[in-house]
Order: C-alpha cells, then sequence, then structure tokens
C-alpha cells in the first residue's frame, strides 16, 4: 500500500512538471511572433512611403520643365511679326509675352495674339513648348498663359489685340468694375486665341495674294522680253 501511494505521488508531481514546461514553452514560442509582426508591418510601411515619395517625385519632374521666366534682351523683336518687344518699364511692356520652345530657346512676342499663334507654329511642327507667360496686367510679374484671365477693352496694344491679361479673377473683375471708361468685358483665352487665329489666317491669305502677284509680274516681264527679243 506505501508503496502504490508513493508511485501515485512520484507521478503527479510528473504530470504537474509537464504541464509548466509545456505552458513556457508556449509562451516562449508566442513572444517572438508577437514582437516579429510590428517590425514587419514598420518594414511594409516603410517601403510603400518611399514608393509614394518616388511616384510623386516622377509625376513632378513629368510637369516641372525646370525653366524660368527671362526678360527680353534690349533690341528684341517679335517671333512673329518682327515688331518690337517692349520692356517691363515701358507703357507697352505689360502686353510682351514670351514662349520656350522645346529646345530650350526664349521667343518674345509684343502681345497676346503674337504669342498664341507662336504657340501653334510650334505645335504644327511637332515641338510642344516647354512653357509660354505672359504679364500681369497690374503687376507686371510673369504668369503662366493657360492660367491668364483676359479682359478685352478699348486699349491700346501692340499689335491692337486690345486685351489685358490678369493672373486672378478677382484682379480682372476689380478692372472691369473699375474702368467703364474703355467698356471693359471679361473673356476667355480660348476667344483671344480665336481671335489670334482669324488674324493668323488673314495674314497668310495676304501673303499668298502679294506672292501670286509677284509670280505674275514677272511672268508678265518675261514675256515681254521675249517679244521684244522675237522682233
Amino acid at each position: 500500500m506505501k508503496k502504490l501511494l508513493i508511485l501515485l505521488f512520484a507521478l503527479s508531481i510528473g504530470v504537474i512538471a509537464g504541464c509548466g514546461t509545456t505552458s513556457n514553452q508556449g509562451a516562449e514560442e508566442q513572444a517572438p511572433a508577437e514582437e516579429t509582426a510590428p517590425a514587419e508591418e514598420q518594414v511594409m510601411e516603410s517601403e510603400t512611403t518611399e514608393s509614394e515619395v518616388e511616384d510623386v517625385a516622377t509625376v513632378a519632374d513629368e510637369h516641372d520643365h525646370g525653366v524660368m521666366p527671362e526678360e527680353p534682351g534690349e533690341g528684341t523683336m517679335c517671333s512673329m511679326c518682327d515688331m518690337i518687344v517692349y520692356h517691363k518699364d515701358h507703357e507697352m511692356g505689360k502686353f510682351t509675352g514670351q514662349v520656350v520652345t522645346a529646345d530650350g530657346e526664349y521667343l518674345y512676342t509684343d502681345d497676346v495674339g503674337c504669342l498664341l499663334n507662336q504657340v501653334r507654329v510650334l505645335e504644327e511642327k511637332q515641338e510642344q513648348p516647354l512653357a509660354a507667360w505672359v504679364r500681369d496686367y497690374n503687376t507686371l510679374e510673369w504668369i503662366p498663359a493657360d492660367q491668364a484671365i483676359p479682359v478685352r477693352a478699348s486699349i491700346e496694344t501692340p499689335m491692337k489685340m486690345g486685351f489685358a491679361l490678369f493672373g486672378t479673377e478677382e484682379a480682372a473683375n476689380k478692372y472691369v468694375t473699375e474702368n467703364p471708361m474703355v467698356a471693359p468685358v471679361l473673356s476667355t483665352m480660348d476667344d483671344v486665341d480665336k481671335i489670334a487665329l482669324e488674324r493668323r489666317k488673314a495674314k497668310m491669305a495676304k501673303m499668298q495674294e502679294s506672292q501670286q502677284k509677284m509670280e505674275q509680274q514677272q511672268s508678265n516681264m518675261e514675256g515681254n522680253m521675249e517679244g521684244e527679243m522675237s522682233h
């Protein structure tokens, strides 16, 4: 009987010891998993953030050509009409514009109509310009041409376009309100571009007509010379 009790007591101690060992091993096995999970999440978050930053940088590079507006030099002529390009301190300087070609060349214009036609000519040649700017009528600062707010009014401009350009709608509306004597009307760059295109077509038609007249005169002169020689 004593031997049986001793045997049962020994077995119970062994079971208790075994349970304690299993429990500790489980805790030790779970602990690394709990500590590892947050670290993996941090690595994934870090990789995502770096990827997003690279994407943003790529987009910025695609839209930022690294060009800035520059002031025209002395004696600069309009790239479209060969008229003088006025400087910032001249009364007509507020209508000056500029275009940067695909190869980085700066082309200056004396009025917004010439500017838009210069852009058109480049695009027709499959040469997308890098940037185009016009002056703000009030501040004389350069503003992107496609963001300008035009106001058509009875004002003198180098090519008789009659458009003042503003950097904000607020400034444009204020000009319209405060200058009724020049009959100002808020417009759009699309409207300005249509007028510029019409003028270009008219100019090209006139040049073609002049060329035909010159060719006809030359032909008549050659015919007269042949007639005189035949006599």
